[in-house]
């Protein structure tokens, strides 16, 4: 990615590819955002911003850049490649890191005090989720999640209208994507499954309740 887009990216604030930190969080969190990132369809993480969308640079780049090497290779299964980049900005100097999608899916976040806890997150928005067993198993019949021009020229207007949706406003239910598209939540269900197969979208349980996101940069049709 080119650094004229970066300042960019840092006025429009965080979304489902960018996330900002003001300084390196605890480590576990941030092998969350990695596999989350990771297991979605990439990302940046800007080191040195903080959630007003302010550039404040950081003291010590090396420091950061050895942590988030460690994050990478040790608290994430399997370990990632990262591309990172001291970014020289207003007088400041922030760490740009960016993160990949993944071929081999999904990576998982492993707790540093305890690397039998492990559980792989996906991108919802801006923030990171953890994916249910349904989606686990999903994601691994899945051999990537990039948007096919030729697959979505098969899709009716129906799982068209639940992608727009989804890509307005993330987390919603069946029944929610189900009166977006005006169809019934069986029909709706049955989209759901292939959407799920492409590898386009994720659903999670959240307060007991299946709420479903993008995974991919969709842009409405």
């Amino acid at each position: 990615m080119a650094k004229k887009d970066w300042m960019r990216m840092v006025k429009s604030g965080e979304c489902l590819t960018v996330e900002f930190k003001r300084q390196v969080p605890k480590l576990e969190r941030l092998a969350r955002t990695f596999s989350a990132f990771s297991n979605s369809s990439g990302g940046t993480v800007f080191f040195g911003v903080n959630d007003d969308c302010e550039v404040v640079g950081l003291e010590s780049v090396n420091g950061t850049r050895e942590l988030v090497e460690q994050v990478s290779q040790f608290h994430c299964n399997p370990a990632i490649r990262l591309k990172m980049t001291v970014w020289p900005v207003l007088g400041m100097e922030v760490l740009v890191v960016e993160v990949p999608e993944a071929h081999e899916k999904p990576v998982y976040a492993v707790a540093p005090n305890n690397p039998k806890d492990t559980w792989p997150f996906f991108r919802s928005g801006k923030e990171n989720l953890p994916l249910d067993k349904k989606s686990i198993k999903s994601m691994r019949r899945t051999e990537n999640s990039e948007v096919d021009e030729a697959e979505i020229a098969r899709l009716d207007r129906h799982a068209i209208h639940m992608l727009n949706a989804l890509n307005k406003r993330p987390r919603q239910t069946l029944n929610m994507l189900a009166k977006s598209a005006n169809i019934s939540p069986h029909r709706a269900k049955k989209i759901i499954v292939q959407l799920e197969r492409n590898g386009w979208i994720h659903g999670f349980f959240n307060e007991k309740r299946r709420e479903f996101s993008l995974v991919i940069p969709w842009k409405n049709r």
